[in-house]
């Protein structure tokens, strides 16, 4: 009978229409109990870490305390340290596109982390091990993401403190980082990119080189009599500029 009813209700969940605002948002304040069906990517580029990233602005203050809340300023110091260093680590994995985090006061999304890889190969391998880490304490959830383009997903009266929705507002109220943050995180992750495919091609110059060394040898000692003694010819040098050319056009 259990049974009977699991089959009956999985039909019903599969003929449900599915819910736009997870398609979306990759979230939905109604979770599991949605009415409308939530289809969970099998592949995607985007990420989900959620409630990942504390908003200090949400922690609840008394009287006693009150001469401590911080500032604007210290607020976005500390958003800052904390985007930079999932920034860094995230890309340890792979070319970050995009990288969103909220500051929603509702629960499902509030602290939510999207990150946008070049690849979906290379966003499958990052869940596989950011799901096995911890960040303040407490364990990383990730999981792959529908959301496709944040400028649809993104609250846009928010971004001119015009949202008046407050906690019942389900689109992304995103919180960002120092521009001149953004700009050099961007600029590093590229810069250090380049020099790695830099140096795979002068590995693989040194490769062709060498096998290129060893054909000339065993063509001279193949065209040369026994009797005369063999001369080991050298492959010439490549030419710096040689050298540079292939790596811009790498």
């Amino acid at each position: 009978m259990n049974r009977q009813y699991h089959n009956n209700y999985s039909q019903s969940r599969d003929n449900l229409v599915p819910c736009s605002f997870y398609n979306k948002i990759g979230a939905c304040r109604h979770g599991e109990k949605c009415s409308k069906k939530h289809i969970k990517p099998t592949s995607s580029k985007t990420l989900l870490l959620s409630n990942l990233y504390q908003n200090p602005k949400l922690k609840t203050t008394t009287t006693d305390d009150a001469e401590d809340e911080l500032t604007p300023k210290q607020i976005q110091e500390i958003f800052d340290q904390f985007y930079r260093d999932i920034f860094v680590h995230f890309a340890t994995t792979g070319e970050i596109k995009q990288l969103v985090v909220c500051e929603n006061e509702n629960n499902h999304l509030n602290g939510n982390v999207y990150v946008r890889y070049k690849s979906e190969d290379e966003a499958g391998d990052s869940m596989k091990h950011l799901n096995t880490e911890w960040f303040n304490g407490r364990p990383v959830h990730c999981e792959l993401s529908p959301v496709d383009s944040f400028s649809e997903a993104n609250c846009r009266a928010y971004e001119t403190d015009e949202c008046s929705r407050g906690e019942h507002c389900n689109y992304m109220h995103v919180r960002k980082p120092t521009k001149k943050l953004a700009d050099e995180l961007f600029r590093v992750q590229e810069k250090t990119r380049l020099m790695k495919r830099m140096e795979e091609l002068l590995v693989k110059i040194e490769h062709d080189k060498n096998k290129e060394g060893e054909e000339m040898e065993v063509a001279s000692m193949l065209s040369n009599p026994p009797s005369r003694s063999v001369v080991k010819e050298e492959p010439l040098e490549e030419s710096t500029t040689s050298v540079v050319s292939q790596l811009f056009d790498y």
